[in-house]
Formats: C-alpha cells, structure tokens, sequence
C-alpha cells in the first residue's frame, strides 16, 4: 500500500513553463486562506466524500467550475479523475476527485504566499474526524524529486484486507534552484484518501 500515491502527480512534474510557484501579485491574509480552505476540506472531502456525486453538489454550492482534462492531467497525471476550480473569498481552491482503483481520494489545494504558520485549526478538525477510529500517525514524508520539495504527514486507520483510509497534508514547493529565481510560492494540499474497500465499509465516517 502507498500512502503516499496521491502525491505522486507533484513527485513526476517539476514547475511548468508558466510556473505555478510562481509568487501571487496580490497575497490574501493567509489566516484567512487558511480557514477557507480548512472549511471547503471539511464540506466537500469529510463530510460530502467518498460519495462523488455529494462532494460534486457541495463543490457546486462555491462557484465552482470544471477542471479541463489538462489542468485534471497536471495534478493527477494519468490516474482517472476529475475536479473543479473554485473561486473562493480569498482566491482560487482546486478540487480533485481521484478514481484510480484501489485508490479513491478527494483533495483541495491552493496556492500560497509563504504556507501557514499555524496548521493547528486544521489538526483540531482532523482529530475530530479520527477520534476513537483507530487512527495512527504515518511516517512523515520530506523528500527532494526533480524540481520539487515536498514535505507531508497526516494519519491513517488501516481496515479489513489491508484497506486504508488516511488524512494527509502536503505542503509542495520549488527546489531552491527554482526558488533562487523568484518561484517562492508554496502549494498547500488536504487529501482524504481510501484505498481498497475502506470507504465502502461501516466505519466509513464517524457516526456511520
């Protein structure tokens, strides 16, 4: 089992020729982005996932617009999914569903300034949905690849036939080559990913 697949689309894909970690002209207060972002995880990839058709009503209800198959392909390379775009009171959230059996994942992303300083609103939400569930912190992952630097953790609950589910953070940026050259933006990605049967099981979400 790869706990770490979901994150396999930055891993392959070094910045573009429009680099994406390229610094935002016009910054939101990043408390702010934060907290939105935390709020659109809880909606769509919590409490609305792993029913697609739910997460796709929740992601409606913010502006959303569809993903292109080549902005899906950017951030899942050849793994099945789709997404949207949304357009939130601080900026622009991405939101994709993957669909790549044994795999099933829903992650919202955005593009920061400098990250978040402070993560914890977002473990107090993630402890809420792990209370008593059996989850486990994972290995933490902090590696170089091509022209990224990706640095993640979260946690995972294993299920019947090494089924899993996991709650992830990755915090992307560009390697300090790139970064010497003003691509210092830094993407911040949720994911709540299942693999194998763990989202079709009874303990699939607190209080199921």
């Amino acid at each position: 089992m790869l706990t770490w697949h979901i994150l396999a689309a930055a891993m392959l894909a070094g910045p573009a020729e429009v680099s994406p970690y390229a610094p935002p002209a016009n910054p939101p207060d990043p408390v702010a982005q934060r907290d939105e972002m935390i709020a659109l995880y809880d909606e769509i990839c919590l409490r609305a996932f792993p029913d697609d058709s739910a997460a796709a009503a929740a992601a409606a209800r913010h502006d959303a617009t569809p993903l292109s198959q080549s902005e899906v392909r950017r951030f899942l390379h050849d793994d099945p999914g789709f997404g949207w775009q949304l357009r939130g009171r601080t900026g622009r959230f991405d939101v994709t569903i993957e669909q790549s059996p044994p795999y099933h994942a829903c992650a919202v992303r955005t593009m920061t300034a400098n990250g978040f300083a402070d993560l914890g609103p977002y473990q107090s939400l993630a402890t809420v949905y792990e209370r008593g569930r059996g989850f486990q912190r994972i290995t933490p992952l902090d590696r170089e690849i091509r022209d990224l630097h990706v640095i993640g953790g979260g946690e995972q609950r294993v299920g019947p036939g090494n089924s899993s589910e996991s709650l992830l953070v990755a915090i992307t940026s560009a390697s300090e080559a790139f970064r010497a050259r003003g691509q210092t933006a830094i993407e911040v990605r949720f994911t709540h990913q299942y693999y194998g049967e763990a989202d079709a099981d009874g303990d699939g979400k607190p209080g199921s």
